[in-house]
Formats: structure tokens, sequence, C-alpha cells
């Protein structure tokens, strides 16, 4: 009996191993593509950075990560304001005033957690004090 294998394994084991060498071949030029258009991003990166700051004065350091759309929290603000009474409307508060109550709400929120968790508060107490005199500067206007 001959170790004979019959022509079609072979053929499968053969494709088998060119398709594997493709592979291999197309990752490694993918790869230095990729290298390539990020170094090529990164320079002009680097070169708007540099007219930005020697044209108009204006520094910016490049982001670490890179800023995420947030579509769902445009939506609901939409509907918010869509579903708003027109006396409600009337009788809101100035955007200035209504930011400040909502980081006051913010701040004794993050209170009453630093305090559960027994973390020192005089920060965030110190933090509401301001809010609370700003919102007052607010009313009296």
């Amino acid at each position: 009996m001959s170790s004979h294998t019959p022509p079609e394994n072979s053929s499968a084991i053969e494709q088998y191993r060119q398709a594997k060498n493709d592979y291999n071949r197309l990752r490694s030029q993918a790869k230095k593509e990729l290298i390539a258009r990020f170094h090529q991003a990164a320079s002009e990166l680097f070169q708007i950075q540099r007219e930005l700051l020697e044209d108009f004065g204006e520094k910016l350091a490049i982001p670490t990560k890179p800023k995420r759309s947030r579509p769902a929290k445009t939506a609901k603000k939409a509907e918010r304001k869509a579903t708003a009474s027109p006396a409600s409307k009337a009788a809101s508060l100035s955007p200035q005033l209504a930011a400040l109550q909502q980081q006051l709400q913010k701040a004794r929120k993050k209170l009453t957690e630093t305090q559960t968790a027994g973390k020192p508060t005089k920060a965030t107490e110190d933090r509401i004090y301001e809010l609370e005199d700003a919102i007052r500067l607010a009313q009296a206007k």
C-alpha cells in the first residue's frame, strides 16, 4: 500500500495554503497602508494646529479621544421643547437661571452621594454655596 493521497485532498490543502498566504500578504499591505494614512492625517492635523496658532493665535490641543455625537439627547430636548405649554414658556426663567438651578440640583445630588460614600464634602458644599449665590444674583436682576 502506498501513502499516496487523493489529488482532491492535496488540492484542497494547496488552496488552503495559498489562501493563507494571500490573507497574510493582504493583511500586511493593509497594515502598511493604514499606518501611512495615519501618519498623513497626523501631519495634516499638526499643520492645521500650527496655522491656527500662527495666523489666529488660537491654541488647540490635539484630542486624545474623538468626540462622539449623541443624537439621542438632542432628540429628547426637542421633544421636551415641543411638549411644553405656551403658559409654561411664558413663566419659564431665563436660560442662565435655569442652567444654574440645574447645576445646583446636580451638585446637591453629588453631595448626598459623597456623604453616603463617607468622603470629604467641603468642595461640593462650597460649590453649592457658589451656585446659590449666583442664583440669588440672577434673580435680583
